[in-house]
């Protein structure tokens, strides 16, 4: 397999973040309505949750940022769950339609492009995995956040979890890291260092109870 290189810049990024959120609307518009009631790989939140955060993170501006986090006494998990509850009444077919008019938006707080792909990436897998689903990731989408993922740690602690392992795609030309390693499909393993054990069991190689560990 040829190597495949990360983007890099907004101008790289954004046309990745665009493709991948039309293909999670696509599966959404596939969903039946106990599925959208189905709970999600976020803890507490519904696949309807999710979706309605997503809408959020579409609209996100740098001044609606700051006034969600003020209002929220700049915690980023009582902002994320007071959008959320924002979005509660809302109708299925409401949320999906305000999902398709939003994803086109290419809107992010400065030097922020990067965490867009991510929750498009990683949400994407909390809404598919639970109802059986698959999104068919670009492979340069996958990388790209894969290599996010493993050198950020302060909203999803996902170095932390890769420190000291070699992480290691089987469908895709990338591996990263040094140590015991762990081997599986690069969005098995973007979820599982991301912290959610519903990936861990696609995964293999002799640093994957050390990973489990930390999950």
């Amino acid at each position: 397999m040829p190597e495949v290189l990360k983007a890099t810049g907004a101008a790289e990024m954004w046309p990745l973040i665009h493709e991948h959120r039309r293909k999670l609307g696509d599966l959404l518009q596939t969903l039946d309505d106990a599925e959208w009631e189905t709970a999600s790989l976020c803890e507490g939140w519904q696949v309807r949750d999710v979706v309605a955060h997503c809408i959020q993170t579409h609209l996100v501006t740098p001044w609606s940022l700051l006034g969600d986090l003020i209002g929220a006494g700049f915690s980023f998990q009582a902002r994320n769950d007071r959008g959320v509850a924002r979005r509660r009444s809302q109708s299925i077919s409401e949320l999906l339609d305000d999902y398709r008019a939003t994803a086109g938006r290419s809107s992010a707080p400065p030097g922020r492009t990067w965490y867009a792909l991510v929750e498009a990436v990683v949400h994407g897998e909390d809404i598919a995995r639970p109802v059986g689903r698959r999104i068919d990731a670009s492979p340069r989408s996958l990388v790209t956040v894969a290599e996010i993922c493993r050198n950020t740690d302060p909203v999803l602690q996902s170095k932390r979890r890769s420190a000291g392992l070699t992480l290691r795609a089987t469908d895709v030309a990338w591996s990263a890291g040094t140590g015991p390693e762990v081997t599986g499909p690069l969005t098995s393993i973007i979820v599982a260092i991301t912290g959610h054990p519903a990936a861990l069991d696609d995964l293999s190689g002799e640093g994957l109870d050390m990973l489990r560990a930390r999950v």
